[in-house]
């Protein structure tokens, strides 16, 4: 599913499917058609951010080298919000973290970090790297978000409880491998 299919899903669940029509049509969108695509598009990249940080954490691992022994933000591969571990040859090291770059001792390390996804484009090709997260619930968080903006907070809260009962559940099916300790009888 495309970024630009995804909006105008949102904008169905919105209560806007002419503005869905003008965007999926070879007619000229309105200007508040292009205003509400435009808002939507930032809260579909606001939901996928927090997915990612809160509950899909979506985990790299990379070898990087400095001269220096500074390691900054824009060499990763994507851009970290949690560092998980610094080593060195498989063992732990210190390590120290200032806002765009991390240093420590070691021309060489392996880094282990959480990141958060790239921003969506509307040409993009919707794809979170955890299977778990769907189109359809980024969709939900993204309605919800919608409508806070537009100042309808009744069917923003009834798009937030869906959302998140969605995220539960999809938790849920993720831990079904987890073995879960049987009822001790006392």
């Amino acid at each position: 599913m495309q970024i630009k299919d995804l909006i105008a899903f949102v904008m169905r669940l919105s209560g806007r499917p002419d503005c869905a029509e003008m965007l999926k049509g070879d007619e000229q969108p309105s200007e508040e058609c292009l205003r509400m695509r435009d808002t939507v598009l930032l809260c579909v990249n606001a939901v996928a951010d927090e997915l990612a940080r809160g509950y899909f954490p979506l985990k790299a691992s990379e070898t990087l080298a400095s001269d220096d022994c500074a390691y900054p933000f824009s060499q990763f591969a994507h851009l970290p919000h949690r560092i998980l571990a610094v080593k060195r040859d498989g063992r732990r090291i210190a390590w120290s973290c200032s806002p765009s770059a991390i240093t420590c001792a070691f021309a060489e390390i392996e880094v282990e970090y959480e990141y958060v996804p790239d921003p969506f484009s509307l040409e993009d090709v919707f794809a979170f790297p955890d299977p778990a997260v769907n189109a359809a619930l980024v969709a939900y968080g993204a309605t919800a978000e919608y409508l806070v903006i537009a100042g309808d907070t009744a069917c923003a809260d009834m798009w937030e409880r869906r959302y998140r009962e969605e995220i539960e559940r999809r938790i849920a099916l993720s831990l079904s491998g987890a073995a879960i300790p049987p009822r001790r009888w006392i």
